[in-house]
């Protein structure tokens, strides 16, 4: 299934798989790398940055691979969790091996740090039979640039994907940037007996580029008029250079750079009326300065923030780039706590994963945001009144601690990941910040429970609790809620877990999120009738709410009607859902799907 939003154009941020309806201009390369990597051991695609390789991925060639007999397709793989400051080297031998493990286990089960890759893939694949296994790893240069300092952790990664490639029927594929592609080829012996495949990938040409502009637009009812698009693509041609004596010459490229073009179309679209009226020459003509529409962009995007979640400006802008930035000028990853992301709002986040500035990935069952587009790292900087990136402070404040917790969470670290919560908890308490202690006491039910301590884990949480109920905020203490009774779920108490979701929607009736929770753990209790109806009072608060549709489709099932589980099902899929649910959502929907046929009068 596929979405089909109203706004056609993904802005400055990789497509996602379910947004295949609206990738063009790229189907003969995803045909390409789809055969190459299902006959060779392993695949390399690699490109400039922002070429599209993470989207043709995404988009165009996983799509293609979905009735592909007797093939298991992993989730795509990541390596690293990037720390915008990382307080000390708190990595175990395995970090790059644990994401990487973790990108691949089925969502709602985390990996044995000391597993190897082989023995990882292993339990993964066991009981499927596969004909072969299909893995890919994208931003592989993150193997050679994130942290030199693990060069012998860096080297067992490759002797362990070597010998994964050995025991088990695996074509791997392997994303990287051009300008590392000779450092990973210097590896090539190492790890694989066979010569590598190179799939290179350029930009658009001048026709894939005009179906890239014209197509995804006709899914909202709007067309260019005639010759605009090609105007539109002609000038992502062009680019001015500007030597060291100030003499300008415009050069005319080939190609067209996706991302540019994405953020050019978005753009335009964003200036458009509501009408059905064709885009013309006039409205193209606005667009403006190519090169500052990025930082055009972000601009607007904190301006919109701001004033949607009341956090002024200057504060919007020095965090993003304090947390999201590194000091080496490469994207930073923050970890997604109950109520609070490296101490803004959560609301704050949501709001900038919509406008598409931040992308969130699931990693050993927790969520992390990162930059959309390393090409942001330059916008943020160069935008209107960007405040200075923050000094490094002379001491390590509670927040460092947690930041350098949660990259060790991040890596399967769970002994530094405690350590460092328990200091930053103890040094919050110190200096009375009691609001910072209730949620690293949350954290540390956070790693307990990804460990698969779920005693601790609730013992913590129930701590957690208190503490937001003393101070009387009613939002952190229904997320507490709704997270000791999936703790509960996990534990075989469904019983317990629907009085929590109760307490939970009591406190606050209008959070989707209580209601969806409350829903599931009266299904799972085994009152499904109770259960829908519980779905359906979430849906009439947002009748989008793709986990709750996903949830009543799979209620629905239970109750034998298909038809209704179908179209639920179908809209969860289309609206987008986390990785930990959206391949059961389709195993669910595969069920409907032949139920159907049994009782085709349901």
């Amino acid at each position: 299934m596929t979405s089909n939003p109203t706004e056609p154009y993904v802005g400055p941020r990789p497509f996602r798989r379910t947004e295949s309806a609206l990738f063009h201009g790229r189907s003969e390369e995803a045909r390409h790398l789809r055969d190459a990597w299902l006959s060779e051991r392993v695949v390399v695609l690699h490109g400039p940055a922002a070429v599209g390789k993470t989207s043709l991925l995404h988009a165009g060639v996983l799509p293609l691979l979905d009735d592909e007999p007797r093939t298991l397709t992993l989730p795509v793989g990541r390596l690293i969790h990037q720390p915008t400051w990382p307080l000390a080297h708190a990595s175990g031998p395995g970090g790059y091996r644990f994401t990487l493990i973790s990108s691949w286990t089925p969502a709602r089960q985390t990996p044995d740090p000391e597993q190897t890759v082989s023995s990882a893939l292993e339990s993964i694949v066991a009981g499927a039979s596969p004909h072969r296994v299909l893995a890919a790893i994208d931003h592989m240069e993150e193997l050679f640039t994130a942290f030199p300092a693990r060069l012998p952790e860096r080297d067992r990664l490759i002797g362990e994907l070597a010998q994964a490639l050995r025991d088990l029927p695996l074509n791997l594929l392997l994303l990287v940037r051009d300008d590392q592609l000779a450092t990973l080829s210097g590896y090539e012996g190492l790890l694989s007996p066979q010569p590598f495949a190179y799939v290179r990938l350029d930009g658009l040409g001048q026709a894939s580029a005009v179906a890239a502009v014209t197509r995804p637009a006709s899914h909202s009812g709007r067309r260019y008029a005639p010759g605009v698009a090609e105007q539109l693509v002609e000038r992502l041609r062009k680019t001015t250079y500007t030597d060291r004596l100030g003499e300008s010459v415009e050069i005319v490229s080939e190609r067209v750079s996706p991302f540019e073009l994405q953020i050019a179309c978005a753009a335009l679209w964003s200036g458009l009326g509501g009408s059905d009226d064709p885009i013309t020459a006039e409205l193209l003509a606005q667009l403006g300065d190519l090169a500052g529409i990025l930082a055009a962009y972000f601009d607007r995007t904190v301006r919109d923030v701001s004033l949607e979640t009341g956090v002024s400006e200057p504060e919007l802008r020095a965090w993003i780039e304090s947390t999201f930035i590194t000091e080496r000028g490469t994207r930073g990853t923050a970890y997604r706590g109950l109520t609070q992301t490296a101490d803004m709002p959560n609301a704050v986040v949501d709001a900038l994963v919509a406008r598409h500035i931040l992308t969130e990935e699931q990693r050993a069952r927790s969520l992390w945001y990162q930059l959309g587009q390393e090409r942001l790292v330059e916008a943020i900087r160069t935008a209107h009144h960007v405040a200075p990136a923050r000094d490094r402070p002379q001491e390590h404040t509670p927040a460092d601690f947690r930041a350098a917790a949660e990259a060790a969470l991040g890596e399967g670290n769970f002994i530094s990941a405690r350590r460092f919560a328990d200091v930053a908890a103890s040094r919050s308490l110190e200096q009375g910040d009691e609001r910072q202690f209730a949620n690293l006491l949350a954290f540390k039910a956070e790693v307990a429970r990804v460990e698969g301590d779920l005693e601790a884990a609730r013992e913590t949480l129930t701590a957690a609790r208190s503490q937001f109920e003393s101070q009387q905020d009613a939002l952190a203490t229904v997320r507490v809620l709704t997270a000791l009774a999936e703790v509960c779920l996990s534990m075989g108490s469904p019983d317990e877990a629907v009085d929590l979701g109760r307490q939970a929607v009591a406190r606050m009736p209008g959070d989707v999120a209580a209601r969806t929770l409350l829903a599931h753990a009266l299904w799972r209790a085994g009152s499904p009738a109770d259960a829908e109806a519980a779905y359906n009072d979430a849906l009439d608060l947002d009748r989008n709410a793709a986990r709750a549709l996903y949830g009543r489709g799979q209620v629905r099932i239970a109750l034998r009607d298909f038809r209704g589980a179908l179209a639920d099902l179908d809209r969860a899929l289309a609206l987008g859902l986390p990785r930990s649910e959206e391949d059961l959502a389709r195993e669910a929907r595969e069920q409907a799907l032949g139920r159907l046929g049994d009782y085709p009068e349901s």
